[in-house]
């Protein structure tokens, strides 16, 4: 009987803490209500076809990649084959943005993008790239 009063009181406790969280959250999704209302009317205003249903909500804080799934890693090796030398990841992902045709000023996708590229070659590193150095690696494709 012991066990099952400390459970009780231990369950009783997290929902009073779950309780207390929740109302700077209700005041959270008001304030979120408003804006996106105030945000719809103002769109309509300026483009009256305007229609949000159309619209996709993004997740907060999530990067999406400006090339589709797959072809990201396909295309930094297609680059980095073009090049025939040793590239930086880094150097890789400018070229790719170049390519398509990316804001070159946009700082977060291409550090994003040099991350991504070089994961991408580490996983494939003795099968189809090869690497130099240390700090900063260098690739290149495995030659055959």
């Amino acid at each position: 009987m012991l066990g099952e009063l400390h459970a009780s009181e231990r369950e009783y406790d997290e929902l009073r803490a779950a309780l207390r969280r929740m109302i700077p959250l209700r005041q959270n999704i008001r304030d979120l209500k408003r804006l996106v209302e105030a945000s719809e009317m103002l769109l309509l205003h300026i483009h009256p076809n305007w229609d949000g249903r159309q619209i996709k909500p993004s997740r907060a804080r999530t990067w999406k990649s400006p090339f589709k799934p797959g072809d990201q890693g396909q295309f930094a090796l297609s680059i980095l084959r073009e090049a025939q030398d040793w590239l930086r990841p880094r150097e890789v992902a400018e070229l790719m943005l170049r390519r398509i045709e990316h804001d070159p000023d946009d700082d977060d996708t291409l550090h994003r993008l040099a991350n991504s590229v070089g994961n991408y070659f580490k996983k494939y590193e003795g099968e189809l790239v090869e690497s130099r150095g240390s700090f900063a690696k260098e690739w290149r494709v495995i030659q055959l």
